[in-house]
């Protein structure tokens, strides 16, 4: 176990021991960090923005964080629609990214078990993606206090991909799918266990009955979603949770949102 820093660019002796000393990132040095930190090892990010191709993290250890130094200062992004993988199979138990602002056109998929948290994701780019924005392949989610704004383009988009077994909880996420016909946002298989989540979208009619699940849902807010989904699930809402700015990625909530208060502590 270790701490590893990188850096977008090479800093200091980049040797990887200090915020001074940071890798430069690159694929194989994101390796050689995954290397060096070791089974319940840290990476820590350094502030600036890191762009991506189609990645596979956590390829060797155990149990690793990959986590922004300081909060939504390590920015990870793409110019086209891509993939992070989290763990390369299912001999790794647990990956974990925290605190990082994600822009571009990004999804995620749990190769093995993924913890998210404190995720600022604003796509940049309209995605199709080659999965989901959530999918999994050995592992599941347990994603908490996030902020998803999903940007998708033409043709059948799945929120959800045999995520059914993860969690979420004080998320939120808007989905821009106005340019989408008749319900070409889909999921495969139920939702998640969500709670005191925020899911909401710019076009009901994209929506397929099968996207969410409201019964996976408890004190949260379903809003503008399939016609058919204005109930179910344990003490929901189904009205606008009035977001400041959800097209550009602000999904705080305003003073007069009728979610401030309807979550639950336990």
């Amino acid at each position: 176990m270790a701490t590893v820093y990188i850096a977008p660019t090479a800093q200091g002796l980049g040797d990887g021991t200090s915020e001074a000393n940071a890798y430069g990132y690159s694929s194989t040095n994101l390796n050689s960090a995954e290397s060096d930190a070791g089974d319940n090892g840290i990476i820590y990010f350094t502030d600036g923005t890191y762009t991506v191709s189609n990645e596979t993290w956590d390829p060797l250890v155990d149990n690793i964080t990959y986590k922004a130094l300081n909060q939504h200062k390590a920015i990870i992004t793409s110019t086209i629609g891509v993939t992070l993988r989290f763990g390369a199979n299912s001999a790794t138990k647990n990956v974990t990214f925290e605190n990082f602002k994600v822009t571009g056109g990004i999804t995620y998929r749990a190769q093995s078990n993924a913890i998210m948290k404190g995720i600022l994701h604003i796509d940049t780019v309209q995605n199709k993606p080659q999965y989901a924005s959530f999918s999994t392949g050995t592992g599941e989610y347990t994603i908490t206090d996030s902020s998803f704004t999903f940007d998708r383009s033409a043709g059948t988009q799945y929120l959800f991909n045999a995520a059914q077994d993860g969690t979420m909880n004080r998320c939120s996420i808007f989905i821009k799918c106005s340019a989408l016909s008749a319900n070409e946002l889909n999921s495969i298989q139920n939702s998640p266990a969500c709670t005191n989540t925020i899911i909401s979208t710019d076009n009901s009619n994209a929506v397929a009955s099968t996207a969410i699940t409201p019964a996976s849902f408890t004190n949260s807010c379903l809003y503008n979603l399939h016609s058919g989904d204005t109930s179910g699930g344990t003490d929901n809402i189904f009205v606008d949770p009035q977001f400041v700015d959800a097209p550009n990625g602000d999904l705080r909530l305003r003073p007069t949102s009728p979610c401030i208060g309807a979550g639950t502590a336990s």
